[in-house]
């Protein structure tokens, strides 16, 4: 079929889209063009200034360094408010203890005084008529009275931790001083 056998109407239309076709063509080696140029220029750029890229990449390891930082700085102060906490509640035991010792120290020597007393056995024969014993009978208790309060002494510094833990210590230095 030849261009003189299709019908006019067709053979303009086939002409209109003909030219269409090079203006498209046209248009798309323009713009390939164009873009072969953006895309040195691109190159051009990117190897000119490497250190914009990594100024980028340092603003952000920056960024997530000091959002780590805060972090870090939020769970230090919470940190230390427990500490803090701790240790008030810390001071407020020791001072429920120390209490609770001074009772039990008063309640001890008030014990053993009476054990001394029952101990002891009070003769009427020591007691002088004025109801007071005798200057004798005095001194022996007061004796018994220092003699006890020095045992209980002895005996609470031997339950502490630091005697218990220098025993070792002791038994070495005793068998260092023998001949």
């Amino acid at each position: 079929m030849s261009d003189t056998d299709i019908p006019g109407r067709v053979q303009a239309e086939l002409t209109r889209l003909r030219a269409e076709r090079q203006v498209f063509t046209a248009e798309q080696d323009r713009l390939k063009a164009k873009l072969a140029d953006t895309e040195h220029e691109l190159r051009e750029a990117t190897a000119a200034a490497p250190n914009e890229g990594e100024s980028a990449e340092m603003n952000q390891k920056l960024a997530s360094q000091q959002e780590e930082l805060e972090v870090a700085k939020a769970r230090l102060q919470a940190l230390e408010a427990e500490v803090l906490l701790a240790q008030q509640q810390r001071d407020s035991l020791r001072a429920e203890l120390k209490t609770c010792r001074e009772e039990r120290d008063k309640l001890r020597l008030a014990l053993l005084d009476a054990e001394l007393v029952v101990s002891a056995g009070v003769v009427d024969a020591d007691i002088l008529p004025g109801g007071e014993p005798s200057a004798d009978r005095q001194r022996l208790l007061n004796a018994e009275r220092l003699a006890a309060e020095m045992a209980r002494e002895l005996d609470a510094t031997r339950r502490t931790v630091s005697w218990r833990v220098t025993a070792p210590l002791r038994v070495v230095r005793k068998k260092m001083d023998r001949p």
